[in-house]
């Protein structure tokens, strides 16, 4: 239920007190309530929207905190992955290069025979 938005009761009192007719500042009070009411919003009524925005995006940042840390976790998955890759094609260059390196010794050494 929405607060009310101010007091009718003192209002129309004031009214009546500065001149005006009892029926006349009970009407124009309670109708000025009515539309004060439809299109003012009280502090209450505004705190409790504000806390249902801020749990929405609470859950909107939860929910990006998660999907981050999945990507995250994949990524370095990947990552880990292709350094693997990279160490086995370096230890296989590196095995190539020394089986070279060995056949140039001998082809080396075989032409101090010749």
């Amino acid at each position: 239920m929405a607060q009310p938005v101010m007091d009718t009761l003192q209002v129309a009192d004031a009214l009546q007190r500065s001149g005006m007719e009892r029926e006349q500042a009970e009407g124009l009070t309670h109708t000025l309530a009515t539309q004060l009411s439809e299109h003012v919003v009280v502090r209450k009524d505004q705190e409790l929207g504000f806390a249902g925005i801020r749990a929405h995006v609470d859950e909107q940042f939860a929910q990006v905190d998660k999907q981050f840390a999945e990507l995250k976790s994949e990524i370095r998955g990947e990552i880990k992955g292709e350094l693997k890759a990279l160490d086995t094609k370096f230890n296989i260059l590196g095995a190539g290069m020394a089986l070279a390196l060995a056949y140039l010794a001998v082809l080396a050494s075989l032409d101090r025979f010749l």
